[in-house]
């Protein structure tokens, strides 16, 4: 009996050392989970949310990464639109250059048309005859004259005028009764002739 309740005994002992370790390790958790606790409750407050600081550091670069890519696509956006005003510049310039052209255009050529139908008519005003003329300057038998422009067959008219009556002939012969009969002839002979040739040049 003695020894029974001595083994009791001890194994009391032993329990009842035991039980103030297991206190000690229970009451440094108790402790640390208080600390967490704690902790988080700061941080909630810091944060207003229930995420961690590191978490918090995160999200500060990302926002400041977004602000910086607005920023950056703000710049981008103003840039296209000044692209876009200096292309609709260019396209009006281009456009009123080529309506300049145009009309450019159309002035020229209505200057080549003009000058081409004033060369056309003088060439036919000086050369009335000329599809008459070969290249060799004979006369083919399209004219039915057989002249060509400037050496027109004078009329019977045109001769008549050009030719001095009988009477101017007798006023000249007695005009020249100062020379000798021969010599007055003679000059009075080429005179109406050379009157006769002028005229004749002058109604040609």
């Amino acid at each position: 009996m003695s020894n029974a309740t001595d083994d009791g005994s001890r194994t009391g002992e032993r329990g009842e050392r035991r039980s103030p370790a297991e206190s000690g390790e229970a009451s440094k958790g108790s402790d640390a989970d208080r600390i967490d606790e704690r902790l988080r409750a700061v941080e909630r407050a810091l944060t207003g949310s229930d995420a961690t600081v590191a978490d918090l550091g995160d999200d500060a670069a990302a926002a400041a990464e977004r602000d910086a890519l607005a920023s950056r696509v703000a710049d981008l956006e103003s840039r296209v639109e000044e692209l876009e005003a200096a292309t609709q510049a260019i396209r009006g310039y281009v456009g009123s250059v080529r309506a300049v052209n145009r009309e450019v255009e159309r002035r020229a050529d209505l200057a080549l048309a003009r000058a081409s139908r004033g060369g056309d008519a003088v060439g036919d005003a000086e050369f009335p005859n000329e599809a008459a003329i070969t290249d060799e300057g004979t006369i083919t038998d399209e004219d039915p004259a057989g002249a060509v422009p400037g050496e027109a067959v004078p009329s019977e008219a045109a001769l008549d005028a050009a030719v001095p009556a009988d009477d101017a002939r007798r006023d000249d012969a007695r005009a020249s009764t100062d020379w000798d009969s021969a010599a007055g002839d003679d000059e009075a002979d080429g005179s109406w002739r050379d009157e006769a040739l002028d005229r004749l040049r002058e109604s040609l």
